[in-house]
């Protein structure tokens, strides 16, 4: 496009941008005063928040100081009231009533009305449409080479975009003006007041044209196929020209013909319907072998639009508008014009088919939505029947109706003056020109009647044209069932395509006007396929996106809002790890860095891709700023983004430094450690930290050596563990105590207590440990644990007292003495032999007569016995004491002659009496002994007797351990012990000499005398008496067992020399259980 069609652009941009603001002065101005929702476009549910915005956006359209309307104050004056009012609850309650109470008794007064009819008429009963339309928009226009952009930014966006179709279009209309369009799936088709009928591309390029008329041409119609096109015009004729072919249909009606509409399947049928001023609609149908007109409805006037739909056309004329199925030959149904609708041939009827079944009318001043439906197949009349779905009429002239969005997309003209004028003109020549018209809107009606936006579109020569020289055309959307996004109006001079604003448009314009953050919001609606841009998500970028957020947030980082950039910039930062997405991060970081804001993005930044300079300059600001999330995130993010060590060597610098949040510095440093493989510091503020599980690691991983210098930590640990104060038995089954305990090679006994010495509660709960595990292992601290047990455990210190033998008694004496521990000076005097003395303290200071007798039998001292009757015998409860209790070492009697003369002794027959009971009882005992005893050793005897006549059996096999030689065949002797020896292997040679002359002679007197008896018991008896009798000779002799006596000599010399004899050497078992009755070596002869 050229520059001065630019310019003309910007001028007529300019006048738009006016205009709209004198609109919006009279819209508020003819609101009433007593309605201040209408007069701030509101709903009656508004928030003040609503109220705010509305007001805030209003107020920069109608302001004094930016048009130049006479007005413009009085509308500004009643603007703010509304506000006011609106944003008092009381005042806001009262006009809710006012207007509640209004509207029942609006609809008392309607009842008779038809509720299918909407009435937008000014009238007394009923608000302008004006009055509820929304603050008008200015749009631009688009040329071919750039968009322009509004100078105003104060005011509502614009629902669409409109671009003036360039190409060859500017180069026909100057020598040509439109007549009528028609848009189908592949071009656009013009006709024109010189009878030219133009086909173009939807930018506008020419495609073909011919002269198909000598007049203007007033209706274009395209078949299904887009391959003929037909034309009506005033020359009377109708002509279907191919587009494709040389194929040429031309029809004389010899009158003007308003409009045709082609048979949808032209090319196989070839019919058309048309109908002009003579008042007939008329098919025309060629076949084969013939040709010819078929007249389907006659009006009273003229035939003003036909369109044609799968079998079904709609005509418009006088009595209304006629549908009819072509293959069926017969009229469904005619929907009548309402009534006060001004003359049929005064405003074009706007007919459009929606689908087979729906058809959208606009005529005039009323809009008409018709459903066609079938009827039951047992009903009467034609198949189909109509039913008005909407109906509701305007304050302006309908030009053109299409369907935006479910949603009604009308071009408009003039108001209800024009309207007026229409009902009231006479004039055969219909309305006159008016040099002073309004340009031409494009309004957004929704299905409840309401609108939503309105343009006005300051076309070319709009001042001099009225509303039958505009259309309203759509492009048919690619696939069936899915609505338009493309449309065109037409003027004479001017075709411009209509879209609606894409996301990239719509972002455009809120940038714009740096309403960054909605940009943002609508984008990320639409990527998440949310929202009325969700079907525009590809047209922004991710790239794009990601700038405008930085743009964004670097506006709100030079304004201060720090806090607010953060927010932008996570939301649009990339994460991809890619160069350009590590680059953008780190320059926002240093640039949070130098703003002191860095913990606003610390949380957020990614975790891969950045240097580690990056992330220890984000944990240096942190600690010094915000220790709690400096430790979330050295916890969070992976030890390989950082050096651990550096780090943790400045947490300990800043430990040192700060009095608060230690607690959270020293987690982080008990991680850093675990994580640098460091348990001797880590275990430390475990320790310290009271971290669950820490004793249990210790012993699963054996890092006791970490722990040997920590065992303060380590009793503290327990009794965190513990809670309250618990008894020493509890606190010495802890779990760190234990540990100390029970790991003394690798935590020494030394080191534990010179670390608990400033803590001496817990060094007594460990040497106390100790002494249960070891008690020799705490000998050296004995003198320490006595005075332990004397400051925290007095009860337990006899106990350990009568254990241990490694403490001090001067010492021990001196701490009992200090803390007056009575009962333990005795115990220490009596080990150090002044029993005396303790006997003493018994007396004189716990004044306890059992327990100074029961010391008396401890020590078993007869000269502390009559210490103990000597201090007695003036103090009557000694007395009796030592009477009830003394027992058989003291003497009744001679206690008794002790007390002197005159000493009154309280129960003392008592104590007497016990005396006399137990000596009766001891004579008692002693007599049932002695006969227990007498029994005892006559049941022994007999045993000893009954083993000694018992023999001792000797094996064939057995060997002399002497001289290894067989026992068979040869005199022996056995011993007690059980061992058998040669008589010559044992006695010596005169004692065996003087034993076996003996024996022979006894032995041949024997024979001698056996011969004169007869039998064998008496040969067996006199053989045993002569063994006997030489067993006895030989113990006058006292023989000894060679084994047993070596064995009791190396055991001397055990003694002597520490050196352990070896076993007998015959091995063998021990002697019989009976021989324990028996001397431990005596001779017997076998």
């Amino acid at each position: 496009m050229t520059d001065a069609s630019g310019d003309v652009d910007r001028l007529l941009q300019l006048e738009a941008t006016q205009l709209s603001r004198q609109r919006e002065v009279d819209r508020v101005l003819a609101q009433s005063i007593l309605d201040p929702f209408s007069i701030l476009g509101v709903p009656h549910t508004c928030t003040p928040a609503d109220v705010k915005l509305a007001y805030r956006n209003k107020s920069r359209l109608i302001h004094p100081d930016k048009t130049a309307h006479a007005q413009a104050r009085d509308a500004f004056e009643r603007l703010k009231r509304a506000e006011t009012e609106l944003m008092d609850d009381e005042k806001r309650k009262s006009i809710l009533a006012i207007m509640e109470e209004a509207r029942r008794e609006l609809a008392a007064d309607e009842k008779s009305t038809d509720a299918d009819t909407v009435s937008l008429a000014s009238n007394d009963d009923t608000p302008d449409f004006g009055e509820t339309r929304a603050p008008v928009a200015s749009n631009e226009f688009e040329d071919d080479s750039e968009e322009e952009e509004e100078e105003e930014d104060d005011e509502d966006e614009p629902a669409l975009r409109y671009k003036r179709l360039g190409g060859s279009v500017p180069g026909l209309f100057e020598k040509d003006t439109a007549s009528t369009l028609r848009a189908c799936e592949r071009f656009l088709v013009l006709g024109t007041h010189w009878g030219n009928v133009i086909v173009i591309d939807i930018e506008g390029n020419l495609i073909k044209q011919w002269r198909a008329h000598s007049a203007t041409v007033n209706s274009v119609s395209v078949d299904l196929d887009n391959e003929y096109v037909a034309s009506a015009g005033d020359d009377g004729r109708v002509v279907v020209h191919g587009l494709y072919n040389d194929d040429i249909t031309i029809v004389d009606y010899s009158r003007p013909v308003k409009a045709v509409a082609i048979d949808p399947m032209f090319s196989r049928k070839r019919r058309f319907v048309c109908g002009g001023t003579g008042g007939q609609v008329i098919m025309y149908e060629k076949k084969w072998y013939a040709k010819g007109d078929t007249i389907l409805f006659t009006s009273a006037g003229p035939i003003l639009s036909i369109q044609w739909m799968d079998s079904l056309v709609a005509w418009a004329c006088d009595e209304g508008v006629q549908v009819y199925d072509v293959g069926r030959a017969m009229r469904i149904t005619q929907i009548a014009r309402p009534e006060g609708s001004p003359r049929a041939d005064l405003f074009t009827c706007r007919l459009q088919w929606r689908d087979s079944r729906t058809l959208d009318i606009g005529w005039a001043d009323f809009v008409q939505v018709v459903v066609l439906k079938e009827r039951a197949p047992d009903a009467l009349g034609p198949l189909l029947y109509a039913e008005i779905s909407v109906l509701f009429r305007t304050d302006f002239v309908v030009c053109g109706l299409a369907l935006y969005r479910s949603q009604f997309l009308v071009l408009t003209y003039g108001d209800h003056k024009t309207v007026d004028q229409g009902r009231v003109d006479s004039n055969e020549g219909g309305q006159e020109r008016n040099r002073n018209a309004q340009p031409p809107e494009l309004r957004v009606i929704s299905r409840n009647i309401e609108e939503i936006s309105s343009d006005a579109l300051p076309l070319d020569g709009y001042s001099l044209l009225q509303p039958n020289d505009y259309m309203l055309a759509y492009w048919p959307p690619a696939k069936a069932g899915e609505e338009p996004d493309v449309w065109f109006i037409l003027s004479p001079k001017q075709l411009v395509a209509v879209r609606p604003r894409g996301l990239t448009d719509h972002v455009q314009w809120l940038t714009e006007r740096e309403n960054y953050q909605q940009a943002l919001s609508d984008i990320e609606e639409a990527y998440a396929e949310r929202g009325p841009w969700a079907m525009y998500r590809d047209q922004i970028k991710e790239a794009e996106y990601q700038a405008i957020g930085q743009h964004y947030a670097q506006l709100l980082m030079d304004a201060g809002e720090s806090a607010e950039a953060a927010r932008v910039c996570l939301r649009v930062l990339p994460r991809s790890g890619e160069p350009d997405s590590v680059a953008a991060w780190e320059t926002w970081i240093f640039a949070f860095a130098e703003a002191n804001a860095l913990q606003l993005v610390a949380p957020h930044i990614p975790t891969v891709g950045l240097s580690s300079t990056v992330y220890e300059m984000v944990l240096a600001f942190l600690l010094t700023s915000d220790i709690a999330q400096f430790k979330e995130l050295v916890f969070a993010w992976p030890p390989s983004l950082f050096n651990a060590f550096s780090v943790a060597l400045a947490v300990e610098d800043q430990l040192e430094k700060t009095a608060g949040d230690r607690e959270a510095l020293q987690e982080t440093l008990a991680l850093l450690y675990d994580r640098l493989n460091q348990p001797a510091k880590s275990l430390k503020y475990h320790l310290e930290l009271f971290t669950p599980g820490v004793l249990d690691r210790i012993g699963r991983e054996n890092l006791f050596d970490a722990v040997r210098d920590k065992a303060e930590l380590v009793m503290r640990y327990d009794d965190h563990e513990l809670g309250e104060e618990r008894p020493l038995r509890d606190r010495c089954e802890a779990k760190g105590v234990v540990l100390l305990t029970d790991n003394t090679d690798a935590i020494p006994c030394t080191s534990v207590v010179k670390q608990l010495v400033a803590s001496p509660e817990h060094l007594h709960v460990y040497l106390h440990t100790l002494l249960g595990k070891d008690a020799h292992l705490g000998a050296p601290f004995a003198d320490l644990q006595v005075e332990l047990y004397a400051e925290y455990d007095p009860a337990k210190l006899l106990s350990f007292l009568r254990i241990s033998t490694y403490y001090t008694f001067d010492k021990a004496l001196e701490i009992c003495e200090e803390r007056g521990l009575v009962p333990e000076m005795v115990f220490i005097l009596g080990r150090m032999g002044d029993n005396h003395r303790a006997l003493m303290l018994i007396i004189e200071r716990l004044r306890d007569v059992p327990r100074a007798i029961e010391f008396a039998k401890e020590q078993n001292d007869p000269e502390l016995w009559s210490d103990l009757m000597v201090y007695s015998r003036d103090k009557p409860e000694f007395i009796v004491g030592l009477l009830e209790l003394g027992g058989t070492l003291t003497n009744p009697t001679k206690l008794i002659r002790s007390v002197p003369q005159g000493l009154v002794v309280p129960d003392i027959r008592r104590a007497l009496t016990n005396v006399l009971y137990d000596y009766h009882l001891q004579v008692e005992l002693c007599t049932d002994c002695k006969h227990v005893l007498d029994a005892d050793c006559e049941l022994l005897s007999e045993g000893l007797c009954m083993v000694q006549h018992q023999g001792m059996s000797v094996e064939e096999e057995q060997m002399c351990l002497v001289c290894q030689g067989s026992l068979v065949g040869s005199a022996a002797l056995a011993f007690w012990c059980g061992h058998v020896f040669h008589d010559r292997c044992v006695l010596h040679p005169d004692v065996l000499q003087k034993t076996m002359l003996r024996s022979m002679s006894e032995l041949a007197l024997g024979r001698r005398k056996n011969r004169m008896v007869h039998g064998s018991i008496e040969q067996r008896r006199m053989l045993t008496q002569s063994k006997l009798d030489r067993t006895m000779l030989i113990r006058q002799y006292h023989p000894a067992c060679p084994v047993c006596a070596e064995y009791d000599q190396k055991k001397m010399a055990q003694m002597h020399t520490g050196w352990s004899p070896s076993e007998r050497k015959d091995h063998s078992e021990e002697p019989a259980a009976t021989m324990e009755f028996l001397p431990p070596m005596q001779a017997l002869l076998l």
